[in-house]
């Protein structure tokens, strides 16, 4: 009895003790924020553009919005492609993604 005792114990405790040391494992390669260059960024930015002003076309034919709240959207695009013109197209932060607001302990 008391050797099955132990043995259920020293279990429980190399348990608890692998999830702490589970917590802490650096995540693997491919969950990584994966490389993207600024040509295939810049080329996904502008069809991502055109995509936007097509709906926003067909939401006006189908009635959805008016033809001033289409305008703005326009013009909100343009601007954005304007932006993006003289700052670039990869995102801020370092392209850090979902790691941005929990803290990088990798870039410390």
């Amino acid at each position: 009895m008391k050797k099955s005792l132990f043995i259920l114990s020293m279990l429980l405790v190399v348990g608890l003790v692998s999830t702490f040391v589970y917590a802490e494992t650096l995540e693997p390669a491919t969950q990584q924020t994966p490389k993207v260059n600024v040509k295939d960024r810049e080329a996904w930015f502008k069809e991502r553009m055109e995509w936007k002003k097509e709906q926003i076309n067909e939401a006006v034919k189908e009635g959805l919005i008016t033809k001033e709240e289409a305008k703005t959207w326009n013009d909100h695009f343009a601007y954005m492609e304007k932006f993006h013109k003289e700052n670039g197209f990869m995102p801020g932060c370092g392209g850090l993604g979902k790691r941005m607001m929990r803290g990088n302990r990798w870039n410390r």
